[in-house]
């Protein structure tokens, strides 16, 4: 027997002991169930993003009047940084003249500082506009701005010299004078590498009437029951036929659902977001609508789309639409329960009012102003919600909500969410805002997502993520050559020592609002990355080694 035996048997008896009584003595806190501290900064003026937002008039406070406010991150010059575009207040018909807010775009200079280029850029128009959608339709390497609006829509085009041409009607996709049109997004629907583009529709008004007269013809009451003097729309689909051209195929796409029990189509369409459902790199569509379920539509492949009607009883990914739309989704690590319609569901059900025994409908206030971010970048999706509602007079039906509120911050232990709290005595974001469209994007450049908050009748807010964060992180931006430049559809698969994160490059819609495109994958602790896997919408996987963490990689689809 070793002379060292005797001595070093009573240590190990020691440990062992201390290891059973200390956390007995001493208990933790459960893992996973404290969520790290948020602190969002409001650092709007230091940025340069003061513009004042007006005040909606008191006649105008019902939606969809009080649903504007909407913005896009977009890297418009190709520097690396994210830039930012506001889409104007509507000017309605009979205000006065003047009335509404220019659409503005912002040049953030890498460090978080915006400056307003909107005249020497071309895009400080006016008009009554609603949701935008940014793509890069022609393929150029420039991402083109889509606005869609009340009466009409725009299409911008980048020239890639910083400044954008006007080519609505050259390229056909101006829509009806009489269409309310509040969303859009941009999808290769036929996977011929060009994007396509959907629009959404939220009602028409009667060619003999003015927009004015379908407001006076309104039922009275809270607007979101509907409106006398509009009907529903149809969505429309574009097909991008190349040089600049387009062609409506809305009525081959299978997506003019008629709703059975009014014969009109499907009532209060508020958004649209692509998201792969179903993980066959075909990006599908789902509708976020005013009142009543959302609609899942699975992408066929030939530019047709098939309505989900769903598998179990407790399977309703569409009723979280709002979340879906928020931005990029990852999967947890491997090891961790739930898929992708598992946190979409556990993420609905935790900030839902819990409905009544019949109520199969999306509550409204999961529709408005909703972000998934990884905040604190331990590779979980954490959700930021604006918790306002859609119009004063709600205040007076869901009691408890506001129509201006303090936004909330979730954070997702891997099995649900939990409420975050900010430093002592502070909540993790100010408030109380009018949040409509709420954006992520990395506007300072340290790989933490900042949250621009749009607002109704008041001014934009950025939020600096100021966490106090030791986790490491890695971006990935993607560039498609045989599929459309914005590779949407791939799937990316980024391995660390302790795991797998997976995310799918899509559209980062949301209501309202468009984040950046660029992937933002949360290491945790893991200093380095062994392997990052793409796998292209062609069905072609790439594999990439990376050397080193907190960085941004640009993988190109091979030729």
């Amino acid at each position: 027997m070793s002379p060292l035996v005797p001595v070093l048997a009573p240590i190990a008896v020691a440990a062992i002991a201390l290891g059973l009584v200390f956390p007995r003595l001493f208990p933790s806190a459960p893992r996973g169930t404290v969520a790290p501290l948020g602190r969002f900064t409001d650092v709007t003026r230091e940025a340069g993003l003061a513009a004042p937002r007006e005040e909606v008039p008191p006649d105008l406070q019902e939606t969809p009047t009080t649903l504007p406010g909407a913005a896009a991150f977009l890297d418009y010059d190709n520097d690396g940084h994210p830039d930012l575009f506001l889409v104007g207040r509507p000017a309605w018909p009979w205000e006065r003249p003047g009335a509404g807010t220019a659409c503005t775009l912002y040049h953030n200079d890498g460090r978080g500082h915006f400056t307003d280029v909107s005249r020497a850029a071309g895009v400080d128009l006016r008009l009554a506009g609603m949701g935008v959608a940014v793509g890069d339709y022609d393929g150029d390497g420039y991402p083109d701005i889509f606005i869609a609006g009340v009466g009409g829509s725009r299409l911008l085009h980048n020239r890639g010299d910083g400044t954008f041409a006007d080519v609505t009607a050259a390229a056909g996709v101006g829509g009806d004078d009489h269409v309310w049109s509040s969303a859009a997004v941009w999808i290769d629907l036929y996977g011929d590498g060009k994007l396509d583009l959907v629009v959404c529709n939220y009602a028409r008004w009667s060619r003999e009437t003015t927009l004015e007269q379908a407001f006076s013809a309104q039922v009275s009451g809270p607007s979101y029951t509907s409106h006398s003097g509009f009907v529903s729309a149809f969505p429309t689909v574009y097909r991008n036929l190349g040089g600049g051209r387009f062609a409506d195929v809305t009525a081959r796409t299978g997506l003019d659902v008629i709703d059975r029990q009014t014969g009109f189509p499907r009532a209060g369409p508020l958004a649209v977001a692509a998201v792969d459902a179903n993980g066959d790199g075909r990006l599908d569509l789902l509708f976020t609508y005013q009142s009543g379920p959302d609609v899942l539509f699975l992408n066929q492949g030939d530019g047709t789309f098939r309505q989900w009607t769903g598998g179990s009883p407790d399977r309703r990914e569409g009723a979280f639409a709002g979340l879906v739309a928020g931005g990029a989704l990852a999967l947890p690590r491997q090891g961790q329960a739930a898929g992708r319609f598992g946190i979409l569901r556990a993420a609905g059900l935790a900030m839902s009012p819990a409905p009544e025994a019949d109520d199969a409908a999306c509550h409204l206030g999961d529709k408005l102003g909703v972000v998934l971010l990884d905040y604190d970048l331990d590779g979980r999706i954490d959700v930021l919600s604006g918790e306002g509602l859609a119009e004063p007079a709600l205040a007076s039906f869901e009691h408890g909500r506001e129509f201006a509120a303090a936004p909330r911050l979730l954070w997702n232990t891997g099995e649900g969410w939990v409420s975050a709290a900010g430093a002592p005595g502070r909540p993790p974001v100010a408030g109380p805002l009018v949040a409509r469209g709420l954006a992520a994007a990395d506007v300072f450049g340290n790989g933490r997502l900042a949250v621009l908050i749009t607002q109704n009748g008041g001014p934009p807010h950025l939020l600096r993520n100021d966490a106090d964060l030791h986790n490491s992180w890695l971006r990935v931006s993607l560039v498609g050559t045989h599929c459309q430049r914005d590779a949407g559809g791939a799937r990316v698969e980024v391995h660390t020592p302790t795991g797998v994160l997976v995310q799918t490059m899509e559209p980062a819609m949301g209501f309202m609002a468009q984040s950046e495109t660029t992937l933002t994958f949360g290491l945790g602790a893991d200093d380095r990355v062994r392997k990052v896997l793409v796998r292209w919408p062609s069905g072609l996987r790439q594999e990439v080694r990376v050397t080193g963490v907190d960085r941004t990689v640009i993988i190109t689809e091979p030729e």
